[in-house]
């Protein structure tokens, strides 16, 4: 819980500082194609989603708080004696990133950067014997039972953003964090 507290701060004092200079302000929402947890063999239940309000400080930097949701289902996983485990994992994501861009004309930038974030875990197994399902849900995993509910996240990432409008573009990102790879609609003002 510490850890949430030193993000919000960080976030406050970050903004703050901010808005006291000259920039401009981005809103950006996306889905994401490739959830994290592919490499899982997971099946998706909810696209990857993000949620992006950046500061732009200089030309070339801005500054960020991010979040997303997604939710996957694992394939079964036989542990022992026959007993089969299926686990849902629910995951939320907020925190903080930093961009560094280069326009290449007046409509299209490139930009990459790193994040630091809070990642928020909802873990829900289903336990079975032949065809009856034992909902476990808010106690250890089965598969790891010191798993926390929470944990830092780290995000590094690439993109490019078209601007279709003078305020209105779409983007493309591929990186770690909420998704492999995700795009969508950001909005400058």
């Amino acid at each position: 819980m510490k850890n949430i507290h030193f993000i919000i701060a960080f976030f406050c004092l970050s903004m703050a500082t901010a808005y006291s200079q000259s920039g401009k302000l981005n809103i950006s929402s996306g889905v994401g194609f490739e959830p994290t947890t592919l490499m899982d063999n997971a099946t998706v239940n909810t696209l990857p989603m993000t949620l992006k309000l950046g500061y732009q400080v200089t030309p070339m930097f801005s500054l960020n708080a991010f979040g997303g949701y997604s939710s996957t289902t694992a394939e079964p996983t036989v542990i022992n004696d026959g007993l089969a485990i299926q686990s849902t994992n629910k995951q939320t994501f907020l925190g903080l990133r930093g961009e560094l861009k280069k326009g290449l004309g007046e409509r299209f930038e490139v930009y990459g950067g790193g994040g630091l974030g809070y990642v928020f875990q909802d873990i829900t197994e289903k336990t079975t014997t032949g065809r009856d399902y034992l909902q476990v849900k808010g106690e250890p995993t089965t598969n790891d039972p010191n798993a926390p509910n929470g944990r830092l996240m780290y995000a590094g990432f690439v993109g490019s953003t078209f601007f279709v409008q003078k305020h209105i573009g779409i983007y493309a990102e591929l990186g770690y964090g909420v998704s492999l790879l995700n795009g969508g609609v950001t909005v400058r003002f």
